[in-house]
């Protein structure tokens, strides 16, 4: 007897969730953390805009985009509440999660400081990839002054097990600063940025290819792009109709096994 193991899902997102949990391959699993909540409200701006609702905001818009873009998203909180440093930790822990990113916004008592920053524990490992590649994304975003990749004893950077970055987005304690931070425009870039440089580590495809839209197979060549078992071309295009090469078609396999649990990944 044979049986159809997909799914009757809606969404090539939700599709790719599906035959995750079936086993059938392993998705890229991101941990965000919006940095504090409930009743720690993090550094305040003096017309009380709190630190709290910029990370969560930040954060579920940082969340929507990954899933676009056929990750998985594990978060510490999704509403107002109290989460403890530990519970965080365990949580990105115990999910197994690839990478974890922390969100925050700065303070300081000089009300001129502002810049982005993106923290690591230490040098030399993927969570220094991964900063660096958010960092200029941060920059370019915003506008605001470099304030570099460094270093920092952080809890969540030295109790998770995945490689985890914490991102300082601008001072909160800036006056100018802070009345960006309140607006969903800034918000919506500084989530963008972060996807942006958290794209580019993990190589996937941030924009469909223009000449898909209204193809027959529009649909399928999505959840392909999403998923990183294909990739377009250097130029913007995929290409839809053109022949593939064996050695294409290699490559895509390739990428296709490699999602599958227990196999190694493949070597570019």
């Amino acid at each position: 007897m044979r049986t159809n193991l997909a799914p009757t899902v809606s969404s090539a997102y939700d599709r790719l969730q599906a035959y995750h949990r079936l086993g059938v391959f392993k998705m890229t699993r991101i941990g965000i953390d919006p940095g504090h909540g409930g009743s720690d409200p993090g550094a305040v701006a003096a017309d009380g805009l709190q630190e709290k609702d910029v990370t969560l905001a930040v954060g579920l818009d940082l969340r929507q985009r990954l899933q676009g873009a056929g990750l998985e998203v594990i978060m510490s909180r999704t509403v107002d509440q109290d989460v403890s440093l530990a519970s965080r930790a365990e949580l990105f822990n115990r999910e197994q999660v690839d990478v974890v990113v922390s969100l925050h916004v700065n303070s300081a008592d000089n009300t001129t400081a502002n810049y982005v920053s993106t923290f690591i524990l230490a040098p030399g490992g993927q969570a220094e990839k991964i900063a660096r590649s958010i960092q200029p994304e941060l920059v370019a975003a915003t506008g605001w002054p470099d304030g570099g990749v460094r270093e920092a004893n952080f809890f969540i950077l030295r109790e998770t097990d995945a490689p985890a970055v914490l991102v300082e987005m601008g001072f909160i304690s800036n006056p100018a600063t802070a009345s960006l931070l309140a607006t969903p425009g800034t918000r919506q870039a500084l989530a963008l940025a972060i996807f942006k440089g958290l794209a580019a580590y993990l190589g996937l495809q941030v924009n469909a290819p223009g000449d898909i839209q209204g193809h027959w197979a529009e649909e399928a060549i999505r959840q392909v792009l999403a998923a990183g078992i294909m990739a377009g071309y250097p130029d913007g295009t995929f290409r839809p109709d053109q022949p593939a090469t064996r050695a294409e078609l290699a490559a895509a396999l390739a990428r296709l096994l490699a999602k599958i649990p227990g196999n190694p990944p493949i070597k570019n």
